[in-house]
């Protein structure tokens, strides 16, 4: 049988396979009913739904044409990547707006059209708007700036 959609077969089957992966994880816990709902009761059906899902990708995948499977792009990974590790680790000395500002500055590396004084501006909203949402807005006890 040929794939005619490989790009949504592989999809489907990663969904499967996640799926399958939940509910033979959560089959050591107790299941309960909808009125009483055991621990291993979501974990087995979002599972189960998610296997559901898969199968509706992958079975016409098999029977329609789509795009082919590309190789996924190293750059858009690796920046993002190192963008959280790097907030990771600036996010206590720095404080958060200069770790946001790594963040942000980095992952926008991701973008190859991405001009710099594009992403300097989208560094500067961003912060003021994590700033306003999370200490204005929310209350939260953040450390804004390094402790000096």
């Amino acid at each position: 049988m040929r794939i005619r959609s490989p790009s949504d077969f592989w999809c489907g089957l990663l969904f499967i396979v996640v799926g399958i992966a939940f509910v033979v994880l959560a089959r050591n816990y107790r299941l309960g009913t909808p009125a009483r709902m055991g621990p291993g009761f979501f974990p087995t059906i979002l599972g189960g739904i998610l296997a559901a899902l898969g199968l509706t990708l992958a079975i016409p995948a098999l029977l329609r044409d789509g795009d082919a499977l590309a190789f996924p792009r190293l750059r858009p990974i690796m920046a993002i990547l190192v963008a959280i590790m790097v907030f990771a680790l600036l996010l206590a000395p720095l404080g958060f707006v200069l770790a946001a500002a790594a963040l942000i500055l980095i992952a926008g590396l991701a973008e190859p059209e991405l001009r710099p004084l594009e992403n300097v501006g989208l560094t500067l909203f961003l912060i003021a708007f994590s700033v306003v949402i999370f200490v204005v807005a929310l209350g939260l006890p953040m450390n804004l700036w390094p402790d000096l």
